[in-house]
């Protein structure tokens, strides 16, 4: 109001100084120009005061919340949240929302609040959400900080320094979970802790985007193709337990996970020659008999962090459209038959670097 004030001072001292110079013999003419020269400075006044209700107005939109107009959902971890198509507890089922997943809010009732969320909409009951502010406070701890990789061939190494040992390689897109220190989406001496299979690991802060993740609501669609890989995976280890070692030559599977390895490859490798596709396959079969990896072919596909067309949702889409090559059903085929072009590999990326070139892609 600094300004306001100047303008005022200048508008008094402009009419006083007309006052003074004008003879009394134009006094009339003077008190014109003393009025012009008063309501000059009150439109300029007036200026002032529309630019500070226009900034005012803006910093305003700024400081308000994301979360406005929006809730998070609070149940167990092991639990969901059920969206039905009706305000009522009878009403069909049409998703579910995970501990942490968050809705926009369409209409909030006493009892039941209709929300959208992803393709998912419906109504969901108030005492399992959290609200707007509530929403906002309790968001860091119910959702997942996420770092999505940069730049192709990143380096995870074991401490944070260029000089610790490499324990993984991570591609464009990949996604890691942030924990430790780093968890509040912080970036500390230029590199950021993150959960490699339990394991805590680093990779720098200049190669990945640093950002907390909040789920959506999942269709009952989207559930049943999660349940139907689920089966898939009981049975892959049921046939493992009746049949012998996993470290087996050839490792047997539904026809579900030959869809599944071949639509991995799809997404990896789709555009690589027959032997890059073949090699893809291997390295699923490899960890498959690995003991440090899951012993199902779902259960290596879909561990947490590892094969980035998973958190992308490239493999569902794949998955859901059926598009996937003749070539890559083949070398899942092979792959299973314990086919192995890569010499025991357990890791691929884009790119050169030390270990197996094949195609476009190195493997070690």
């Amino acid at each position: 109001m600094k300004f306001r004030k100047l303008v005022m001072e200048l508008g008094i001292v402009a009419a006083a100084a007309v006052m003074v110079s004008i003879p009394s013999a134009v006094s009339v003419s003077a008190a014109e120009t003393v009025s012009n020269a008063s309501f000059a400075a009150m439109e300029a006044i007036n200026a002032v005061d529309s630019d500070s209700a226009e900034n005012l107005q803006e910093t305003n939109q700024e400081e308000k919340s994301e979360w406005e107009g929006r809730l998070l959902a609070l149940v167990e971890e092991d639990s969901s949240l059920t969206v039905r198509s009706g305000a009522n507890a009878d009403a069909e089922v049409v998703g579910k929302m995970s501990r942490g997943a968050a809705a926009d809010i369409i209409e909030k009732g006493d009892e039941w609040t209709k929300i959208v969320s992803g393709d998912v909409e419906g109504y969901v009951k108030n005492e399992y959400c959290l609200f707007e502010e509530e929403a906002e406070a309790q968001a860091g701890e119910l959702c997942e900080t996420r770092a999505t990789v940069t730049t192709d061939g990143l380096r995870i190494r074991e401490a944070a320094g260029t000089d610790a040992k490499i324990l993984d390689v991570a591609d464009q897109g990949a996604v890691l979970t942030v924990s430790g220190e780093t968890a509040g989406a912080e970036k500390e001496d230029g590199w950021v802790q993150v959960d490699l299979n339990g394991t805590a690991a680093y990779v720098s802060a200049d190669y990945v985007d640093v950002a907390m993740h909040v789920e959506e609501a999942m269709s009952m669609e989207e559930i049943l193709e999660q349940q139907a890989a689920a089966r898939a995976a009981a049975q892959q280890a049921a046939g493992q337990s009746a049949g012998g070692s996993s470290d087996s030559v050839a490792v047997s599977a539904s026809s579900d996970e030959v869809t599944l390895l071949a639509a991995i490859i799809q997404c990896e490798a789709g555009g690589e020659c027959y032997a890059g596709q073949l090699a893809v396959g291997a390295v699923v079969m490899n960890r498959v008999k690995s003991s440090s990896f899951p012993n199902s072919i779902s259960g290596v596909i879909y561990q947490k962090g590892q094969f980035s067309p998973v958190a992308s949702g490239k493999l569902a889409r794949v998955l859901s459209s059926g598009k996937i090559s003749s070539s890559c059903y083949q070398a899942a085929r092979e792959a299973m038959s314990g086919v192995d072009n890569t010499g025991g590999a357990k890791f691929f990326h884009a790119g050169s670097g030390n270990g197996t070139m094949i195609g476009n892609q190195v493997f070690y």
